[in-house]
């Protein structure tokens, strides 16, 4: 078996600050709160006696330094461009009141709700590129040649999609409102030389003990 932990970064606003959307174009750090955030997780791993045999994340300052913190450094964290967050284009840097007012309800409510990808809004990925560089991560993985135990951080838009490696996972977390993984949260997903890919559990806050 071969265990993936998936964390999305910790928190990159402050109370009272400006809430907009950001993708990879926007390269935030984490504020205090999203640190204390990853500083929990690191306190659940050591706990749990949870090491890693590789800790990846994307490029993103938010990501790599929720990596940092959550590891303690050990092992080295490495960036893979793989786990990127998505591009969302001219939505990126904006406020939802301000997206709604161009693009229209439907296109922001379809996305947020029902995890449906906004085709006309100019995202420089397609979906089908998206699902593509996370198939071939997840490929990697399963490989071995990260080892049998892989942390990585990336970030919302992105960490939804490795549900698609189950039949009808992300279509059961649309169902449930589950599919979105909040700051500084935690899904695992196993695979099994038999069976493929399987999750464990997802969305859970950064010091629930690991199942």
């Amino acid at each position: 078996m071969i265990e993936l932990l998936l964390v999305r970064h910790g928190n990159t606003f402050a109370p009272g600050d400006r809430i907009v959307w950001v993708g990879s174009g926007e390269d935030l750090p984490l504020v205090e709160s999203g640190r204390a955030q990853a500083r929990a997780f690191a306190e659940t791993l050591e706990r749990a006696d949870w090491r890693p045999t590789a800790a990846l994340s994307g490029g993103l300052k938010r990501q790599v330094e929720h990596l940092e913190l959550a590891t303690a450094g050990s092992p080295v964290p490495g960036v893979h461009a793989a786990l990127n967050e998505v591009d969302y284009g001219r939505w990126g840097g904006r406020t939802t009141d301000e997206i709604v007012a161009e693009h229209g309800d439907a296109a922001v409510r379809a996305w947020n709700e029902r995890s449906e990808w906004p085709n006309d809004a100019g995202w420089p990925e397609s979906l089908e590129e998206v699902r593509a560089r996370v198939g071939r991560f997840a490929d990697e993985v399963a490989s071995g040649q990260h080892g049998s135990r892989v942390l990585v951080c990336s970030s919302n838009g992105l960490l939804r999609w490795f549900l698609g490696l189950v039949p009808g996972a992300l279509e059961e977390a649309v169902e449930e409102a589950s599919f979105k993984v909040k700051t500084g949260h935690v899904g695992r997903m196993e695979w099994h030389r038999s069976g493929g890919w399987r999750v464990a559990s997802w969305n859970q806050p950064p010091n629930s003990p690991l199942p």
